[in-house]
C-alpha cells in the first residue's frame, strides 16, 4: 500500500527543485576562475563586485543573486575596523530580486556598519509586494531621496506627501462699499504641498526632485556615455546545456532513426515465401487463444 504525498511535502520538493536548478548554474572547479568567499572579502574589502544579468537569464539567476547579496549584507553588518574601508551597496532594480532578509536590518542599522546603501526601484508598490509593511520603514530611512517622473497617480501622490508640505501666509484685503469707505486686512494661513502631484508626473526627462533632510530642490543632469572597459555580462560555455542541433537552421537537422523491429506472434504462423511480385495484400488476424491452440495452422487470408 502506497501513501500519497501531502501538500507540505510537495511544497518542500518544489522549493528544493528551484534551489537545485539554481545550483546547477554554478560553474565547476575546472570551469571557474577560482573560489570566492563573502566572509574573506568582508575582511579585506578589496576590489569591486559586480553581479549582473540579462533579462533572459534573470529568472534563473534570481535565487543565486539574492543569496550572494544577502550574504554580503550579512557579513558587512558589523562595525568596520580601523583599516577597513566602507562598502557601498548599489542595488538597482531592487524589485527584480527576491526578498532579502538582511536588507531591512542593513538599512535600519546602517549607522553602526557605516556602509552606504543606494536603492533603485520603479515604485513603492514593488517594495510593498516583497516586504509588506516593512517597506514603509525601509523607505523612511534614506537620508537623501531622488524622485524622477512617474505617471501613476497613487505613486505621484505618495511622492508629493513624502516631500512634505509648506505653510503659506496670504494677506486678504476687504473693501467696504457704503456711506463709510474703508478697507480691512486679514492674514490667512494655509498648508499646501510643496510639490504638486502634477509637477511630478510632468517632469521632463533627466529632471528630478531631491530631498536632503528638510531641503528640497529641483535639478537636472546630463546623460554620461561612459567608455566600455569590460563586457557587462559574460556568457559561460556550458556543454551539457547545448542543443543537439543548430537552432538557427532547424531544417538541416535530420533526426537519426532506426528501423522498427516487429516481433512475430508465436501463436500465428508466418506466411510462406512466394516467388515473383506480390500484388495481393495479406492480413493475418489471430484467432482467440483457444482457437489458435486448437488449430495452429488456422489463419485468415484476405486477398484483394
Amino acid at each position: 500500500m502506497t501513501r500519497g504525498r501531502t501538500s507540505s511535502e510537495l511544497g518542500v520538493l518544489g522549493s528544493l527543485g528551484l534551489v537545485a536548478d539554481s545550483l546547477r548554474l554554478l560553474p565547476k572547479k575546472s570551469e571557474g576562475n577560482g573560489e570566492w568567499s563573502a566572509t574573506e572579502w568582508a575582511e579585506t574589502r578589496r576590489g569591486w563586485i559586480f553581479i549582473t544579468s540579462l533579462p533572459a537569464e534573470r529568472e534563473a539567476l534570481r535565487p543565486l543573486q539574492s543569496l550572494w547579496i544577502d550574504l554580503l549584507v550579512l557579513r558587512l553588518l558589523n562595525e568596520p575596523k580601523v583599516e577597513q574601508k566602507r562598502a557601498w551597496f548599489v542595488i538597482d532594480e531592487l524589485a527584480s530580486l527576491q526578498k532579502l532578509p538582511q536588507l531591512h536590518t542593513a538599512i535600519t542599522e546602517n549607522r553602526k556598519s557605516k556602509n552606504p546603501v543606494i536603492l533603485g526601484f520603479q515604485g513603492k508598490a514593488q517594495l510593498e509586494y516583497l516586504y509588506g509593511h516593512l517597506a514603509e520603514v525601509m523607505l523612511s530611512q534614506p537620508a537623501t531621496s531622488i524622485w524622477l517622473k512617474t505617471k501613476e497617480p497613487t505613486a505621484g501622490e505618495w511622492v508629493s506627501k513624502f516631500i512634505g508640505k509648506i505653510e503659506i501666509e496670504r494677506l486678504h484685503e476687504t473693501h467696504f462699499d457704503g456711506s463709510r469707505a474703508g478697507r480691512n486686512f486679514a492674514l490667512d494661513r494655509q498648508t499646501e504641498p510643496l510639490v504638486m502631484e502634477s509637477e511630478i508626473s510632468g517632469l521632463a526627462d533627466l529632471h528630478a526632485f531631491m530631498k536632503y533632510q528638510n531641503y528640497v530642490t529641483r535639478f537636472s543632469f546630463k546623460y554620461l556615455d561612459l567608455p566600455v572597459v569590460a563586457s557587462d555580462f559574460d556568457l559561460r560555455d556550458t556543454p551539457e546545456d547545448k542543443l543537439p542541433y543548430d537552432p538557427k537552421n532547424i531544417g538541416a537537422a535530420k533526426p537519426q532513426t532506426r528501423p522498427l523491429e516487429l516481433k512475430p506472434d508465436p501463436r500465428v504462423p508466418m506466411p510462406q515465401e512466394r516467388k515473383g511480385p506480390q500484388t495481393a495484400t495479406e492480413i493475418h488476424q489471430p484467432e482467440p487463444a483457444s482457437a489458435v491452440d486448437a488449430n495452429p495452422q488456422q489463419s485468415l487470408n484476405l486477398r484483394g
